[in-house]
């Protein structure tokens, strides 16, 4: 390949420097600020593992790529540690690498064609998504400034291909494909492309040549597919949803994933991202004002070579093929497509300025405020996780005797970094065994075995903090929960973007202060036999409750769901607290209850944080929730006196 000349123009130079320069601030900007998700806490555990056993998890394993990312993140790891912003300084470096990257590709495509290579530095350098993706620790832009490369290889392999440009072609797609194999569809963009100017320029040893390099390019990767018992795993599930499991429309899937590549709101797209559509009409004329010439001079001269072709291929294919794959394929796997769409969004504000100076303004305006908008997006109201959040809470709150489950085992490797400590205590819904560094699919919960787990919790500890995430994929009934509000005293749930975090609190640590026998008949089948209010705990959270036993029998199979209403009123008779639930919790409504059943139920009434000092009255009710009918008179259980012990 011929040496890198940017001395086009004595400014031009300084103009890429800056550009990449600016691109790079962009990426290190707050790059440690947000919390890690998911998928980048499995990259930090799974680095701390040793290399045999990265290779041998990566092999056998399911949904995961070839193992040179997290080969890759070991050694960064050792070297520069695993905070925030060191698992992401290397994807950072990558994605600023783009910026000269595209800028060197369009120079070898069209080295006359300064203003064209130097937009698409600049777009690429304000691009959204590639700055998000910058900020990830993932390997997504390593894979698209490895795609970059192996395109200008491809440049030197249709021009020149001697043995030197083939191996470091092969090698570049080697390194490629090792970190992600989706990736091979770049590959096979420029199998197709070389196979295009074979059929048309019929120079057999060149053909020769580009199919030894593009079979020598997919050598590695087709053996670890062959092989890897992981990946066959893999491509089972996957061609098993092709077509299925996707309710949207080819339209709009194709829709919601350019959204996803120009605006960069990948998790959670927002309505803003709909600007990112004002980028394809100068896809669109770019494309246009590139292939129509490139294919008028290839049909005349069998030797010319259509640039244009391979840019459209590159931007276009992948996005086509994510139609057929639409479940299993999320837009950061085609992220490589993405220098080859901003190339032809260039193309088309070169192809407007040279028509009449305002167009091309308009043109670059428009590119430019969906960057600004995009951006200002990412920096300000985007929010990639919360669990580092939670974690800071749950440490600030949790006493050292009070246990924590979480509800679903997904989120162990998001536990081990963030609550390091208390990560080897942890139980677990359901009940699995936890692996030191990797991801963990758990079964569905099953409620005969995970009854007496909770019970037993709540007999060995004051309270129990349930971390809830991704619960959907093993308790589509929320059994824990409802199960839980049944035995324990339900606190709150506090939420955060993709985290809750639920304490419940233990009866069998709690002593009565004053009880009551009401013996009331509530609907002429529900009867309150007796009531408790119970010594409110020292904990600092205990403070904002007030903790109620009720006891119940079943003196009829009862016909109504009905809800009880806990209710604090001031001398006044107004309600100053109030709480609403079934009898016992949403597991067993009262309609599932026989004759003859006794149920204590267990009710924490919040308090306002500005109740002033005095007697309050603690009454029931009960209503139908159907008709918001009473079923009966209230009745006091007791008198609370705030500023008391109690």
């Amino acid at each position: 390949m011929r040496h890198l000349n940017i001395l086009t123009s004595p400014h031009e130079p300084w103009l890429l420097a800056a550009l990449t320069l600016g691109g790079l601030a962009l990426r290190l900007w707050g790059v440690g600020d947000m919390g890690l998700a998911y998928d980048e806490a499995a990259t930090a555990l799974m680095a701390r593992a040793a290399p045999a056993a990265i290779v041998d998890f990566h092999w056998r394993a399911a949904f995961e790529h070839p193992p040179l990312w997290q080969l890759t993140m070991a050694g960064w790891s050792a070297g520069f540690g695993q905070n925030e912003a060191a698992l992401r300084l290397l994807p950072a470096l990558a994605g600023a690498t783009v910026i000269p990257l595209t800028w060197w590709w369009v120079q070898r495509l069209w080295p006359a064609e300064r203003a064209w290579r130097n937009w698409a530095a600049a777009l690429v350098a304000l691009a959204p998504t590639l700055v998000l993706y910058s900020q990830e620790a993932r390997m997504y832009t390593l894979v698209v400034a490895l795609a970059l490369l192996s395109l200008i290889a491809l440049h030197a392999l249709a021009t020149q291909p001697r043995l030197p440009v083939i191996l470091a072609f092969a090698g570049i797609n080697w390194l490629m494909t090792g970190f992600h194999y989706y990736s091979i569809l770049l590959i096979g963009v420029e199998a197709i492309f070389l196979g295009v100017l074979a059929a048309r320029r019929r120079a057999r040893p060149d053909a020769w040549r580009w199919s030894g390099a593009i079979v020598l390019s997919l050598a590695p990767i087709a053996l670890w597919m062959a092989l890897a018992p992981g990946f066959h795993d893999t491509l089972r599930v996957v061609v098993n949803n092709i077509g299925g499991g996707n309710t949207q429309s080819a339209l709009a899937f194709l829709d919601a994933l350019w959204r996803d590549l120009t605006f960069g709101a990948i998790r959670w797209q927002p309505e803003g991202a709909i600007v990112g559509l004002v980028l394809a009409p100068l896809v669109t004329i770019g494309l246009a004002a590139t292939a129509i010439p490139d294919a008028r001079c290839f049909r005349t001269n069998p030797g010319y070579t259509p640039w244009s072709w391979l840019v459209g291929l590159a931007a276009l294919l992948p996005l086509l093929l994510s139609v057929l794959f639409a479940p299993a394929l999320a837009a950061r796997y085609i992220l490589f497509a993405l220098p080859a769409i901003y190339v032809l969004a260039a193309a088309g504000i070169v192809w407007l300025g040279r028509q009449s100076l305002p167009l091309g303004l308009a043109g670059a305006l428009l590119a430019l405020v969906v960057a600004w908008l995009g951006l200002s997006y990412y920096f300000t109201g985007y929010t990639k996780s919360e669990y580092r959040e939670m974690a800071a809470f749950l440490t600030a709150y949790r006493q050292p005797d009070e246990a924590v489950m979480l509800y679903a085992p997904r989120q162990h490797l998001l536990t081990k970094y963030y609550l390091p400590d208390i990560a080897d205590e942890v139980v677990t819904a359901p009940v699995v065994e936890l692996p030191t560094f990797w991801p963990v699919n758990a079964p569905p919960i099953v409620p005969e075995e995970m009854d007496g787990v909770l019970l037993d919790l709540l007999a060995t500890h004051p309270a129990l903090w349930v971390i809830v995430t991704a619960e959907n994929e093993v308790d589509r009934g929320e059994f824990v929960p409802k199960f839980l509000t049944a035995v324990a005293y339900k606190e709150e749930c506090w939420s955060w973007l993709d985290v809750s975090l639920c304490r419940y609190v233990s009866p069998h640590f709690l002593t009565e202060v004053r009880s009551s026998t009401p013996e009331l008949l509530f609907g002429g089948e529900l009867r309150l036999t007796g009531a408790a209010i119970m010594q409110t705990p020292q904990h600092p959270l205990d403070a904002n409750y007030r903790f109620v036993r009720l006891d119940w029998l079943a003196e009829r199979q009862p016909t109504r769901d009905y809800r009880v209403t806990l209710r604090m009123v001031d001398d006044r008779g107004a309600v100053v607290a109030q709480r609403d639930e079934f009898p016992i919790g949403a597991l067993l409504p009262p309609t599932t209850w026989r004759a003859g059943d006794v149920k204590p139920g267990y009710m924490a009434l919040p308090l306002p944080a500005d109740l002033p000092p005095g007697d309050y009255r603690v009454v029931v009710g009960v209503y139908d929730p159907a008709t918001g009918a009473a079923m009966g008179d209230f009745v006091e259980i007791g008198v609370i006196t705030m500023g008391g012990s109690a």
